[in-house]
């Protein structure tokens, strides 16, 4: 009870102090961007027109009208037509291509493939597929030489002679 009987007045509260937060503090809250894929998909029931260059995988589950220059490999699942030519490293159809086909490392023409256009490649797969067109080897890539390891030392029979040479 204060002065004259009246009630006592509550003492005033402070202002809440609030902490001021950067812009910086804001995104360290945020979950992280997904790391780019080295990947694309052409999905199932999607037509795509136009070229593909590039590196990294590509999958074709729909259609693609158009051309395929990449390094690295092409997947054509049994959903998938591509109608057009195809460079890649590696190359896998278990659907249908419709065009020329250079794979500079290995093709493999699956059961449910059918190929329509020319082969070139170093190494050829045919699982029962379809072939309508020609194929041509094609030299095996340069690769860096190994040292193996009978090249750098002597093998204990050299050394140690069971004779006593």
């Amino acid at each position: 009870m204060g002065f004259f009987g009246g009630q006592t007045r509550p003492e005033p509260m402070g202002t809440p102090s609030f902490e001021e937060e950067t812009f910086e503090d804001a995104f360290d809250s945020l979950p992280p961007l997904p790391k780019p894929q080295d990947n694309t998909v052409i999905a199932k029931g999607v037509t795509f027109t136009g070229t593909i260059e590039g590196e990294g995988m590509v999958q074709i589950e729909g259609r693609l009208e158009g051309e395929i220059k990449l390094k690295g490999s092409v997947t054509v699942t049994t959903t998938g037509v591509v109608q057009g030519p195809i460079t890649a490293d590696s190359v896998r159809v278990a659907g249908e291509v419709q065009g020329s086909i250079t794979a500079r490392d290995n093709l493999c023409l699956e059961r449910t493939g059918s190929i329509h256009g020319d082969v070139s490649t170093c190494s050829l797969v045919v699982e029962n597929g379809r072939l309508d067109g020609s194929s041509r080897m094609l030299a095996a890539p340069e690769r860096p030489y190994v040292v193996q390891p009978s090249e750098v030392s002597p093998s204990i029979d050299e050394e140690f002679p069971a004779d006593g040479e």
